[in-house]
């Protein structure tokens, strides 16, 4: 599932009765009046994460909904965190969505917090790709029959989308390096190494947050929304689309489990393959070192102060050389047969 992007203007909060959308844009006063008076409207607001404005509405809203201050600071928290809190009829999703820079080959992960009522939908994001407002409005009909439910799952949905986006990168990134150790059959270089040192660092940022939400996913199927009153709900699909979300998120946290093993893999691969090269490089070197010390063990044994047989003319230098060469040639050949050089 790709991101939604902004191009445009995006209403920060809509107002839809009886499968029709009513007003955009209000003011929290005029939201909640337009809420109160017409029993079977529902609405949806996403606030910016700033304290100017968005917090300060937040607040307002929390304390409508009898929230208290625990659950308030869980909702402003930036320490990533994810957690699912069922308070009255309110549900609390606190979670991260990330993004990923293929250029600077990193993961980045931004809060989320939502409020689900069964007819308001509160969602609280910082400036970034994540545009909530133009998701939701993009999938009006689906809200305009599901309610506030179904745009709770649109946003954890559009959530998990990100995560499988930044696993579906670091895989192609996986692959590309077992490409090079298994085809290439040579081990990392300097730029290589930096890019898979890269690569787990982003992958480690991924599984802070796909991780918490194993929990948070688990607890939103057990305790959806409550339906409005006197709408009937449709419990059986409702929860099969829940069961569908998790899923997802199962195997994109499986995908980045198994990530870690490959990644892991590449480093010992790496590895294994630069000892077996220098292995190589050392048997080679020891080989020539061999063959060179003939000719250098025979000129230190005729070199010694005594006489020797042919000692300073001419055949016995011919036949000091003979030796040399012939005795070098045999090592080499013996090595060569052997592959050591």
């Amino acid at each position: 599932m790709s991101i939604a992007v902004t191009s445009g203007p995006v209403p920060l909060n809509r107002v839809w009765s009886r499968g029709k959308v009513v007003a955009d844009d209000l003011t929290g006063d005029n939201l909640s009046d337009v809420l109160q008076h017409d029993s079977e409207a529902s609405a949806w607001w996403v606030l910016p994460r700033d304290h100017d404005y968005g917090v300060a509405e937040l607040r307002d809203v929390a304390h409508a909904l009898d929230l208290d201050d625990l659950a308030i600071r869980d909702l402003l928290a930036d320490d990533g965190r994810a957690k699912f809190e069922a308070i009255g009829g309110a549900r609390l999703v606190i979670t991260n969505y990330v993004s990923h820079d293929v250029g600077r080959q990193q993961v980045t992960s931004e809060p989320i917090s939502i409020i689900a009522t069964d007819r308001a939908l509160i969602c609280l994001v910082g400036e970034g790709r994540f545009a909530p407002g133009r998701l939701l409005r993009d999938h009006a009909d689906e809200l305009a029959e599901g309610g506030v439910e179904a745009g709770l799952q649109l946003l954890v949905g559009e959530v998990i989308g990100t995560y499988e986006a930044a696993a579906q990168w670091l895989e192609d990134a996986a692959d590309e390096l077992s490409d090079v150790l298994f085809d290439e059959q040579r081990a990392l270089v300097k730029n290589e190494q930096l890019h898979a040192f890269r690569l787990r660092t982003a992958l480690s940022q991924l599984r802070r947050s796909t991780e918490p939400m194993r929990a948070v996913l688990s607890d939103l199927v057990d305790e959806p929304p409550p339906a409005p009153k006197g709408k009937r709900s449709h419990p059986t699909r409702t929860a099969r689309q829940w069961r569908v979300i998790s899923e997802r998120h199962t195997r994109v946290a499986s995908s980045a489990d198994a990530l870690r093993e490959v990644l892991s893999s590449v480093f010992d691969t790496s590895l294994a393959l630069a000892d077996l090269h220098l292995n190589s490089i050392m048997k080679k070197l020891t080989a020539w070192a061999a063959v060179i010390a003939v000719p250098t063990l025979v000129t230190g044994f005729v070199g010694m102060n005594v006489s020797f047989p042919l000692d300073g003319t001419s055949a016995g230098f011919w036949l000091t050389l003979a030796i040399m060469i012939i005795s070098s040639v045999i090592l080499y050949v013996a090595f060569r047969r052997r592959d050591w050089i």
